[in-house]
């Protein structure tokens, strides 16, 4: 009896002993569970108070900031050049070559096809192509054409298989939607954009030979460069646009020749000059013409070679014949010594599409202005050629005409003839 109570007792302290120890394990394992479940009201509370995501997208943005802080600096906005005044750039010079002629000789064109690198978005494919043609279209006469079959694409059935193929791939189709719709040049563009630079390229072939007519490419940073190779600060050429603003264009001519020039006296000896001519003319239509002023300095070559000496020993001859003076009321005029033309100049240039230094070029020229000398003053004209051999030097050969005029001597007038003459001039171009 005694042995099994006391074997109760032992079994009973060792459960509540057992029970102890899993109260204690219970009570140790609630604590983080009520931590955790709190945890998570408190996000919740976040989640319902701010939009969903935001907390973790703050933590994330805070972290890769914090991130780029320490690893790069960042580029204010002055730094940075926005894309769209990059492109804006090189359109400007794009549409700089179209207005000096660089295209002048196509009758027609269309644009084919329009691609972008993988840095923009496909839709800037017809805005680039929009862009493209106002600039032709602002400055120069060539037409241009919208090539709708070149933006369709057809399907076949061939041998099975389906076959899609569009004018930009099909050299047959191009030349049908060329026939069809009388296009006699295409013109693809490529936009490249770098996280430094843009590049935009520009080729002209014709729809009949697939002969290359024109290919330019147009860098953002060779842009830049060229101007700071000239000392200009770029931060003030870059808000122009060049392509809007008319930028005149000079060319300034100081020569020195011989001329033959009608005298008063009538005697051929009076009508050798030396002449000194200044011609500054501004450049239109895409070079091909001039326009301006001529200004023609001359002095008799009598008054400045003066005779030569004779040889010691010899001797000269004269002979002598009587002269019947008479008298006459017409007075005689003297030949001048020195006279000035002043002419308003036009002259064409037989220039290409690109005027090449390299080249001798050739120009006809026409002056109207008047011949003027102490008391003398006549209508002139001329007309020439002119030979430009490379970039600072040309040759001038001029015939001139000078009309009848009144010359007064002593208080009377006495009339003149005309008559025609020509000069040969060498300048130096600026």
């Amino acid at each position: 009896m005694t042995w099994s109570l006391t074997f109760i007792a032992l079994v009973g302290t060792t459960f509540a002993a057992f029970d102890a120890r899993a109260a204690e394990t219970d009570e140790y394992k609630d604590e983080p569970e009520e931590e955790d479940n709190s945890n998570q009201v408190d996000q919740n509370a976040v989640q319902k108070s701010q939009p969903r995501g935001r907390s973790e997208d703050k933590k994330n943005s805070s972290r890769e900031s914090a991130k780029n802080r320490d690893s790069t600096p960042v580029a204010n906005s002055h730094q940075v050049r926005r894309f769209h005044a990059v492109l804006e750039e090189l359109l400007a010079e794009f549409g700089y070559d179209v207005k000096a002629g660089q295209i002048k000789g196509l009758s027609n064109i269309a644009v084919r096809k329009v691609k972008v690198s993988s840095a923009i978005p496909r839709t800037y494919e017809e805005y680039i192509e929009t862009l493209i043609v106002e600039r032709i279209r602002e400055n120069s006469q060539v037409r241009i054409l919208d090539c709708i079959p070149c933006k369709t694409r057809t399907s076949s059935l061939i041998d099975g298989k389906l076959m899609i193929t569009s004018p930009a791939t099909n050299m047959a189709k191009l030349d049908s939607a060329a026939t069809t719709m009388g296009i006699e040049n295409f013109m693809d563009v490529i936009l490249v954009y770098h996280t430094s630079h843009m590049v935009l390229a520009v080729n002209v072939f014709n729809s009949q030979s697939k002969e290359m007519v024109w290919a330019r490419g147009y860098n953002s940073e060779t842009l830049k460069t060229r101007f700071q190779k000239l000392a200009v600060d770029y931060s003030q050429v870059e808000p122009k646009r060049l392509s809007e603003e008319y930028t005149p264009e000079y060319r300034l001519m100081v020569g020195l020749g011989g001329a033959s020039v009608p005298n008063l006296s009538g005697r051929p000896a009076d009508s050798a000059m030396l002449n000194l001519q200044i011609r500054s003319t501004e450049k239109f239509n895409n070079r091909h013409n001039e326009v301006g002023l001529m200004l023609s300095l001359l002095q008799a070559a009598s008054s400045v070679v003066s005779s030569a000496p004779a040889e010691s020993g010899s001797t000269a001859t004269a002979n002598t014949a009587s002269s019947t003076t008479s008298t006459s009321s017409t007075p005689v005029p003297k030949a001048f010594k020195t006279a000035v033309g002043l002419y308003a100049h036009f002259s064409y240039l037989f220039v290409g599409q690109v005027e090449s230094y390299n080249e001798m070029r050739t120009g006809i020229g026409l002056d109207l202005g008047t011949l003027i000398a102490s008391g003398y003053l006549a209508p002139a004209a001329r007309g020439g050629f002119d030979f430009f051999l490379g970039r600072r030097f040309s040759m001038s050969f001029y015939g001139h005409y000078i009309g009848p005029a009144s010359v007064n001597i002593s208080g009377s007038s006495a009339k003149v003839k005309g008559g025609g003459g020509g000069d040969v001039i060498f300048s130096l171009n600026y």
